[in-house]
């Protein structure tokens, strides 16, 4: 949801296989390993050798807001700089989710600080979220049309370009509300993308994206369409105020409700600072619901400091610790004669170096910025101590925190 008041890789080349990739040899193997699945070995003995499970980790993050002096960090320092931690943190073998809460477009509506703030950020930044690693982005948020529906356009435009699935918000309004499909482990995974709240209308110049909006069309539906074509089902969901520390109990009977009608996975954004992670039966064999993964990374939260006492007057988006901490949440899933069992829980703390007091302190006019996302382990030992438990307290018992 909107900041309030907040102004806000080592690469690896992504082999990624999403639906638009290696279309031809995806096809055959599929085919093979329905054969293979519909005549079963036979052992001597006479007795059927079950198939192996079939297993995939889904890796997901928060909100990547793009401040202006994200965006200015960025300008100086390389966009690798900005997204390095995360690169370093993921792997090749997972699919990996952020929420994408700013258009990838800066000329249509000019990027301001405000209450809430207009956001945008360079095209360029699309083939830099790539090669970081990412494969899926939800576009579905409330600030979706901050640069219009023209510049929403631009920016799915743009990441499809750069080899990344978006999800949440098309052209074609019937895509924008249905599921995008990648395979991995043998398995083939659902992304869908919708958002409680719009800060503003995409207006009327073409052509432009549809956003998928709650308040025009419910999930349930899709849901439903997606288990029919895929093995797991991912609902990223933007709801709920900011900086609120814990699941409203309606978003509690939705997140019950959407499982029921096929989700496997629902990731929360939209409160800025991390909930509770919560495991689920489902009528298929195991949920889990992410509440709200916080942010990946922004401007929020730049005042904060360990030992520095904020007074309690200043906006919470400018002084709260908790809008730094992040998370690199993974799921493992296997998949088993239809049934879906969750293998393992477990999370790579995550934090947003703000270098705000060090240039307060050199008064430069013309600042050099750094804001970036690293994983909890390499920040000062100090922010450590203060944020591992703050991260495991907020997350709850069912996450296995990792280095």
């Amino acid at each position: 949801m909107a900041g309030g008041a907040a102004d806000e890789a080592s690469a690896r080349t992504p082999d990624r296989v999403v639906t638009s990739r290696l279309m031809a040899r995806r096809v055959s193997v599929l085919a093979f390993a329905s054969i293979a699945l519909s005549f079963a070995a036979v052992v001597p003995s006479g007795r059927a050798i079950a198939p192996e499970p079939r297993a995939v980790t889904i890796a997901a993050t928060g909100d990547v807001m793009l401040h202006l002096k994200v965006n200015a960090g960025a300008a100086q320092r390389g966009w690798a700089h900005v997204f390095g931690g995360l690169a370093r943190s993921l792997r090749e073998d997972e699919i990996a989710f952020a929420n994408l809460e700013t258009p990838l477009v800066d000329d249509i509506r000019e990027p301001v600080t405000g209450s809430p703030p207009i956001l945008g950020a360079p095209t360029t930044a699309a083939s830099a979220l790539a090669t970081a690693g990412l494969d899926v982005l939800g576009c579905a948020n409330n600030h979706a049309y901050d640069q219009t529906g023209v510049g929403m356009a631009r920016t799915v435009e743009a990441l499809r370009v750069a080899g990344v699935v978006a999800v949440g918000a098309d052209v074609d309004p019937e895509r924008a509300y249905a599921a995008e499909v990648v395979e991995r482990g043998g398995l083939r995974v659902a992304f869908l993308s919708y958002t409680e709240q719009l800060n503003r209308g995409g207006g009327e110049r073409e052509p432009r994206a549809t956003v998928a909006w709650l308040r025009h069309r419910d999930p349930t539906e899709a849901l439903r369409a997606a288990r029919s074509q895929a093995d797991l089902v991912v609902l990223a969901i933007h709801w709920s105020h900011d900086f609120v520390p814990r699941p409203l109990a309606r978003h509690r009977a939705l997140a019950r409700a959407w499982v029921a009608a096929g989700a496997d996975l629902v990731l929360g954004t939209g409160p800025h600072v991390l909930q509770e992670v919560e495991r689920l039966p489902s009528p298929r064999g195991d949920a889990v619901v992410a509440y709200s993964l916080g942010n990946m990374v922004s401007n929020q939260g730049q005042r904060w400091q360990p030992r520095r006492r904020i007074p309690e007057w200043v906006h919470p988006a400018i002084r709260l610790a908790e809008t730094r901490d992040g998370i690199l949440l993974r799921t493992r899933w296997s998949v088993e004669r239809g049934r879906v069992g969750v293998e393992d829980v477990s999370g790579t703390p995550l934090w947003t170096i703000n270098d705000f007091w060090e240039r307060a302190a050199r008064r430069e006019r013309h600042p050099s910025y750094d804001i970036r996302v690293v994983p909890l382990r390499e920040a000062p030992d100090d922010v450590r101590a203060a944020r591992m438990a703050a991260i495991a307290a907020a997350l709850g018992p069912e996450v296995r925190l990792t280095p």
